[in-house]
């Protein structure tokens, strides 16, 4: 069958997905509906964990702190993905790293059981979910915004397979496009699906990695 495709990122973050349409002869669209600002912050006191949610929330951090910062800190993060942007700032172990970090639900357990008492601090942007802190004594989690996303609707042609990345990416897709009524829908995590199905939109498919690698294994599924 022939498919045409679009995901919400840019298309130098999916490389590897536009290579593969390419080799199934699909259209691919990639545009990502949301912009990032850094935003100037202060890394506060009184925290023994720090948790970084995606790689983007790393590279707003480390754009504005060195790796000294973290000095005598346990490193937590969200998924491999996060865990190599990470190595690519800090030679520093990371001493927690969610996996499945699509699956929000999962990774707050997880994590939470490993945090006990220990206390966190989230970095993350203006929208930032901060699922991982969910039901947490409020005193024992803080936050920072490293970053700012703003929307930027842009209209997409009509697809057969959308891939939303993000909550914020689908809210400001809305704000241009509506969706072919036969179109196959997946998510970028658990967060990502339940943003579509408050619009009452069935997501065929969520991803639990949240990787290019998992979308490419499930698209090569589907050209079977």
């Amino acid at each position: 069958m022939q498919y045409s495709v679009f995901i919400s990122k840019n298309l130098d973050e999916v490389v590897a997905l536009q290579a593969l349409c390419k080799q199934f002869q699909w259209n691919f669209h990639a545009q990502s509906m949301i912009q990032f600002e850094s935003t100037s912050f202060n890394v506060p006191t009184g925290w023994e964990v720090v948790f970084f949610p995606s790689p983007r929330a790393v590279s707003f951090f480390f754009e504005q702190q060195n790796a000294a910062t973290l000095r005598g800190k346990l490193l937590a993060c969200a998924g491999g993905e996060t865990a190599k942007k990470i190595n690519t700032y800090s030679d520093q172990a990371i001493d927690f790293v969610a996996e499945n970090a699509g699956d929000t639900e999962k990774v707050r357990f997880d994590f939470q059981k490993w945090l006990g008492k220990k206390m966190v601090l989230y970095v993350g942007s203006n929208l930032a979910q901060k699922s991982v802190l969910l039901n947490l004594p409020p005193e024992q989690g803080q936050f920072i915004q490293v970053y700012h996303t703003r929307f930027q609707p842009k209209p997409i042609p009509p697809c057969t397979i959308f891939i939303f990345s993000s909550p914020s990416n689908v809210d400001s897709f809305f704000m241009e496009n509506d969706l072919p009524a036969s179109s196959h829908l997946i998510a970028w995590g658990k967060t990502t699906a339940r943003s579509l199905e408050k619009r009452d939109i069935k997501v065929d498919y969520t991803l639990n990695s949240s990787s290019e690698t998992e979308i490419i294994a499930y698209l090569s599924r589907l050209n079977q």
